[in-house]
């Protein structure tokens, strides 16, 4: 089962406190993995609806998915998930497939975190020496935690959030690190106990404690290797428990669209979930799946929400 780092040490503080590198599970092969219950939460590599939809599934690029472009693409998916040709989908073949796509998802989005580690850097670094001191380090954070204490009490809350910040929409992205830019991320990397409540004196006692374990050669300040090397364990680390995740997720949505349970997913089967997906994000009816259509509204079915997470996971 997927646990939260937030449920146990937080997040940026126990990773970088093991700064070895951890491997990538990258290879096509799918493990065999726990069953996980029907009410956990999707993590897709698509959306739903709106931009989110279109990213996943405008094949053309023109910013509208139309239902014949869709089922296209869902052809080429089944055709190359049912590898023996014998019309129907074992459970190792759906995820097979989905595997992959989620890789290389996952490879194209580690590459462009990596890119900006040196843009990150370069403004942590305000004198230009080649190096982070620890006041620069300390200035950095200063700001960030004033631009999200919003009320100025001294405390980052959701009473901090402003409404972009509530209605956390979904991004097209598996890894989703998190960020001290807003306000989910601040919580899960520093509040250490859970209680989505970071003081001040939390803040800077877990930052100073980043900065002791990234500080490799423990000469008061941060060269790039070592900036460098800190957030690449992070990154891994976080990549490895997402695709997880999603692998198992996988699984419950085998589960979903294998209406008669016979542990074989039909053409049939394949394809009238397609339709749902389709119809579900087509909110004005229009055969087109533009940024213009209103939101879905929120399925309570288990079945349901298995079935509206893969929009890009089948």
């Amino acid at each position: 089962m997927f646990v939260s780092p937030r449920a146990s040490a937080p997040l940026m503080v126990r990773r970088a406190l093991h700064i070895c590198s951890l491997a990538v599970a990258l290879s096509l092969g799918v493990a065999h993995a726990a069953e996980q219950a029907k009410d956990e939460q999707a993590l897709p590599t698509g959306g739903h609806a709106g931009n989110t939809f279109i990213s996943a599934w405008d094949d053309d690029g023109d910013g509208k998915v139309s239902r014949t472009e869709y089922e296209n693409v869902r052809i080429a998916r089944w055709a190359t998930a049912d590898g023996d040709k014998d019309g129907s989908l074992t459970v190792d073949e759906y995820l097979n497939e989905y595997a992959v796509r989620l890789d290389q998802d996952i490879a194209d989005e580690r590459n462009a975190s990596l890119k900006q580690t040196d843009t990150r850097f370069k403004a942590l670094d305000k004198d230009g020496d080649k190096f982070v001191s620890r006041a620069e380090y300390n200035n950095s954070g200063d700001q960030a935690f004033v631009h999200l204490d919003r009320n100025k009490d001294g405390r980052i809350t959701q009473e901090d959030a402003e409404p972009a910040d509530k209605q956390t929409p979904r991004r097209r992205s598996v890894i989703s690190m998190p960020t001290s830019h807003n306000l989910a991320g601040m919580l899960e990397i520093y509040d250490d106990d859970g209680d989505d409540v970071l003081t001040r004196e939390q803040y800077n006692a877990q930052r100073a404690k980043v900065f002791a374990a990234t500080d490799s050669n423990k000469d008061g300040k941060l060269d790039h290797d070592e900036y460098a090397n800190e957030f690449i364990a992070r990154l891994n680390e976080r990549i490895a428990e997402r695709r997880q995740a999603q692998l198992k997720q996988g699984r419950v949505r085998f589960k979903a669209i294998d209406a008669d349970q016979n542990g074989r997913i039909s053409r049939e089967e394949y394809f009238a979930m397609s339709a749902r997906m389709f119809e579900r994000a087509d909110t004005n009816k229009d055969g087109l799946v533009t940024k213009d259509d209103p939101p879905p509204p929120r399925e309570r079915r288990d079945e349901d929400r298995a079935v509206t997470s893969q929009v890009s996971t089948p």
